[in-house]
């Protein structure tokens, strides 16, 4: 007998129209978001292990000074140097992880009635929900699996380095013990302090802008990019730069992203549209306690996501400052057994394909189908110090709205 899965109910996704009337149905909106190429990707090989090892090479270990290193006269060199420079290793491990889906039970009773394009519709939307799994993905590994992270803190309580965990070679660190009281908002100003550490301390590598000069990036919410346009010293050379004719200066304060391709004080942003945000801090973990950023609400047909409003209320907020170069994803080479064991292609990639089985039970008259998707990916740890999670307070904005004059 057929397997019926009984968990999925029929649901018409196409919206019927009684009077017959075509209509033009709205594509779903596809969430932007700058962290689907931050990371460099690669194949993870079949049959291999399930935990894989992943050999870093650390930096060499002077074994002479490199402040006035030694160098003696060549006429007296006549023996072998007895300076020795060392070189580690550091290894990690890291597994492949799959998330499998499917969209509802479709059945095409339902499509004889409905709009045209209703069905290319709804799969656009699926399509557009995987990308969001993936961005998703990225950004919630990079913020647990980071070696350095940070918390915007008063500074009249927390000195930097008190603020600030992790360093070179460390892995899932935490975020410092700071009070949720204590955390305060951030400024461009903190994250230029943070790229130089990243750049002097860390010795993070910088991606390249295509025009010989190098960056960091910043990822974060519109609003708290917005405050680093308003902040004094960074409107006034925004300002300065626009007089003066430069491009950069124009672009910086009319587009809705701050840079296009050049670096501000070696920093470039981009936005976040669903930036993580928390409503407080675990004080056994210190891990932010995220909400997410969607809630579900009952339409016409099926149930539809809505932005949660306790998110847009939250009080605490996550951002990154990324060098290149902190982990690779990798998808899986493609398996198709071994011997007289042959399996067919396997999903990998979040590819969306149509299942339409015709059977004895539940399907008798091939009334229903559904979409399949699967997601197969392993993070490879290569420098985790090179991306810094920041975590600070979302302090209310002016909101622009005047009282209106007595006469």
């Amino acid at each position: 007998m057929a397997d019926c899965i009984t968990p999925y109910t029929a649901q018409a996704i196409a919206t019927k129209d009684s009077n017959r009337v075509l209509g033009q149905i709205a594509k779903a909106l596809a969430i932007n978001s700058p962290f689907v190429n931050i990371l460099d990707g690669g194949v993870l090989p079949a049959g291999v292990s399930d935990t894989v090892r992943s050999v870093i090479q650390e930096q060499a270990l002077p074994g002479d000074s490199l402040i006035n290193p030694v160098f003696t006269a060549t006429k007296d060199l006549c023996a072998p140097g007895t300076v020795v420079d060392n070189v580690a290793t550091t290894e990690y491990t890291y597994s492949l992880g799959t998330k499998r889906g499917r969209g509802p039970k479709i059945c095409v009773k339902g499509a004889y009635a409905a709009y045209k394009g209703s069905y290319l519709m709804a799969e656009d939307a699926l399509k557009k929900v995987i990308t969001q799994y993936y961005n998703a993905d990225v950004r919630y590994t990079l913020l647990s699996r980071s070696g350095v992270k940070f918390v915007a803190a008063d500074p009249a309580q927390f000195t930097f380095a008190q603020m600030l965990t992790g360093g070179e070679s460390q892995i899932d660190v935490a975020f410092a013990n700071i009070t949720e009281a204590a955390i305060a908002q951030l400024t461009f100003k903190t994250v230029a302090k943070l790229g130089r550490y990243m750049h002097e301390v860390l010795l993070s590598e910088q991606f390249e802008d295509g025009t010989g000069g190098q960056h960091y990036r910043f990822i974060g919410g519109p609003d708290i990019v917005e405050s680093f346009r308003a902040e004094t010293g960074v409107k006034e050379v925004l300002i300065a730069l626009t007089t003066g004719g430069f491009k950069f200066g124009s672009e910086s304060l009319t587009k809705y992203q701050w840079e296009t391709n050049v670096a501000y004080r070696g920093i470039t942003m981009g936005i976040d549209q669903r930036p993580l945000r928390a409503s407080g801090v675990n004080p056994t973990t210190k891990f932010p306690n995220l909400i997410e950023p969607y809630t579900s609400v009952a339409t016409t047909n099926g149930n539809a996501s809505r932005v949660n409003p306790t998110w847009v209320a939250a009080t605490l907020e996550v951002s990154y400052l990324i060098g290149k170069g902190s982990f690779e994803r990798l998808v899986p080479e493609r398996f198709t057994g071994e011997g007289s064991f042959k399996f067919s292609p396997q999903l990998a990639l979040g590819e969306l394909v149509w299942h339409y089985v015709v059977d004895n039970d539940c399907n008798q008259y091939g009334d229903f189908g559904w979409h399949l998707y699967e997601i197969t990916r392993a993070y490879r740890p290569v420098r985790p110090a090179n991306v810094m999670p920041i975590l600070y307070r979302r302090c209310a904005q002016d909101s622009g709205t005047v009282i209106c004059p007595g006469t």
